[in-house]
């Protein structure tokens, strides 16, 4: 095994990139379902807006990160992850900034 080379990371890379997105869309799911019959504008409607932005910061924050070690070892993936993160930091922004609840 060659340390010096850097693309012996890719596979590991892909099963962390396949875990992670597989793990945030369930525990979207999982705040979809808990909040699936509470009525618009009460306190569990908040709620369940204040955890979807937190689930967006943190998929914002993943990707990013999965963008990052994918150009460290200068791989085109960074691109398709960049892509995400950045839709879903855009996303989290108009969000946060309009406070649409």
């Amino acid at each position: 095994m060659d340390i010096s080379n850097p693309h012996i990371f890719s596979p590991y890379l892909a099963g962390l990139g396949v875990l992670g997105t597989i793990t945030l869309l369930v525990m979207t799911g999982i705040v979809h379902w808990q909040y699936r019959e509470c009525h618009m504008h009460s306190f569990r409607w908040s709620l369940r807006n204040w955890r979807i932005k937190q689930l967006s910061a943190v998929s914002c924050l993943f990707f990013l990160a999965m963008a990052a070690s994918y150009w460290v070892i200068q791989e085109p993936w960074g691109w398709l992850y960049l892509l995400i993160g950045l839709k879903c930091g855009t996303w989290w922004i108009r969000r946060a900034v309009t406070r649409a609840y």
